[in-house]
């Protein structure tokens, strides 16, 4: 499995098998003497080594309920993203992916889960250091998985004493542990045989089979599935699981986005846009100087997914007015001459925006993005109104935030005609819509109807943003064109290009005519809502 990255490299994974028994020490229990081990076993001197490891699930614990395991590890010879699965009884699929970003999932090995986790948001969980003893059991050439080997000294097994210490990070469940335990794992061709010899010492001194399949299972003993939040719950927990959703969706896009898969920078766009938007409604609830931080990267990411998205939707609205225009002065010849000239201009926009976009993402300032979202999540910078009631507190901010759009109104209808008071009318009701989204999932009954409501009028603002933005980006393609004629004042292609120009002019004033239609729907629109 692969995934394309910007300059068309393959990040690969690999597999490997990985076939291990696990040992608790009880209470008592003695040292394990390893020089006692037979059949032409020896024990190596033991090595030791800090790992250090961090494990991610869903919220409900999706990947773990499907009994694997996905974490991220430094330390040792295998450090990186480490992916397990279950086979048979004591084997284990084990998918390596490069150590990358500390909080960055990688997208080829969250695609392993896509159809469990969906948009879920895949977090960190458990945090685990580990201070690991290896000593390599070599020997036992009959005890090869398909008969003698002719090696006497091949590696047989790795025995493991392992120090652990765990922190569980999910928000709600913090808590730390600490533990000793064995593990040995067979090494590749060596037969399961191998087990009864080592376990023959480990079980001499006391040591008993493990009751827990993986680390992290036992760290995690009993915490359940995260619950999703209702109304009597707090306002803290309420909005950090709305923002965790988002961010759900925008890991859930990031991977499509990269190779421009269909609708996927939209909605990796729209997910930021909700995510600013909870920031800017719900921002009481945390600590100021948090949210303004986040808040800013989270503006600067919406604008580097901008730019590609921009040209997606000029790209549309353009071929869709001159697919509607019917009979032009220009003339059909014109018309077609205009098409092929400006889907040229649009696609070399569209390319350069998204490399650049591409450039963004395999950078740190995106890494950095990644660990400050999972930082806000699951270390909330919460203020004194977090711990009120969900549903009232989130209701009055709302208001709040509705007061805004008032305020906005107010200072756009001064001056009606420049749209750009409109545009920040507009801006505002969006943030209440996605304010009433989060209020509609606590669930509240009333909550749906006041979100389709400020979602129609948004749409209504919208109709006029995408006139006006119309209307400007013309102004810029028909400067090119124009400038393109110049150059080439003779000739078809000069003419072409004026040709192309004088389409554009035409499809402008018509746009422009519409412009103060689409202003008084969205101005009903406010009113009716009103």
């Amino acid at each position: 499995m692969s995934i394309e990255s910007k300059n068309d490299q393959v990040r690969t994974t690999s597999e490997q098998r990985e076939i291990e028994r696990k040992y608790d020490i009880p209470e008592g229990a003695g040292e394990p003497e390893l020089s006692k081990l037979g059949a032409g076993l020896r024990a190596g001197e033991p090595v030791t080594e800090t790992l250090v490891a961090e494990y991610v699930d869903t919220p409900e614990l999706a990947i773990l309920d499907a009994r694997c395991v996905l974490r991220r590890r430094t330390g040792g010879d295998d450090e990186g993203w480490h992916l397990k699965r279950p086979r048979s009884g004591d084997e284990r699929i084990e998918v390596h992916a490069p150590v990358g970003a500390p909080r960055r999932i990688p997208p080829e090995l969250r695609a392993e889960f896509a159809d469990i986790i969906g948009e879920r948001p895949v977090l960190p969980l458990v945090e685990l250091t580990t201070t690991r003893t290896t000593t390599e059991v070599r020997g036992g050439g009959a005890w090869s998985a398909g008969g003698a080997r002719d090696d006497d000294d091949a590696l047989a097994a790795l025995i493991c004493d392992d120090v652990v210490h765990a922190r569980v990070v999910r928000i709600g469940e913090e808590r730390t542990l600490e533990w000793r335990e064995f593990e040995v794992e067979l090494a590749d061709g060596a037969s399961t045989r191998v087990f009864d010899e080592i376990e023959a010492v480990l079980f001499d001194a006391g040591l008993t089979p493990s009751i827990h399949r993986s680390k992290l299972v036992r760290s995690l003993d009993g915490v359940q599935p995260a619950q999703a939040p209702t109304g009597q719950g707090t306002a803290g927990d309420a909005v950090v699981f709305a923002i965790a959703s988002r961010f759900g969706e925008f890991q859930e896009q990031e991977a499509a986005a990269r190779i421009d898969a269909p609708d996927a920078v939209h909605q990796a766009r729209v997910a930021l846009r909700r995510l600013r938007s909870l920031l800017k409604v719900f921002g009481a609830l945390f600590e100021a100087d948090a949210v303004e931080s986040l808040a800013g990267e989270l503006k600067w990411a919406g604008g580097v997914l901008g730019a590609p998205r921009d040209a997606e939707v000029l790209r549309e609205l353009v071929l869709g007015e001159l697919d509607s225009a019917g009979h032009l002065e220009a003339g059909a010849g014109a018309v077609d001459v205009a098409r092929a000239r400006i889907e040229a201009l649009i696609g070399d926009r569209h390319a350069a925006a998204l490399a650049s976009f591409r450039t963004e993402l395999d950078g740190e300032r995106w890494d950095a993005l990644h660990d400050s979202l999972v930082s806000f999540v699951t270390a909330p910078p919460f203020a004194g109104l977090a711990d009120r009631r969900a549903l009232g507190t989130m209701r009055r901010l709302t208001r709040t935030a509705i007061a805004t759009v008032e305020k906005r109104t107010e200072r756009a209808r001064k001056k009606p005609k420049k749209l750009e008071r409109w545009h920040d009318v507009r801006k505002a009701a969006k943030s209440v819509r996605y304010g009433y989204e989060a209020i509609d999932e606590l669930p509240d009954a009333t909550a749906k109807k006041q979100r389709k409501e400020w979602k129609r009028l948004a749409q209504a603002f919208g109709e006029l943003q995408d006139s006006s933005m119309l209307d400007e980006e013309l102004g810029v393609l028909s400067e090119q064109l124009g400038q393109s004629a110049q150059e080439e004042e003779r000739g078809e292609a000069g003419a072409e290009h004026r040709d192309a120009v004088a389409v554009l002019s035409e499809l402008r004033t018509r746009i422009r005519a519409r412009q103060n239609d689409a202003l008084r729907v969205a101005r009903d629109a406010l009113d009716d809502l009103a």
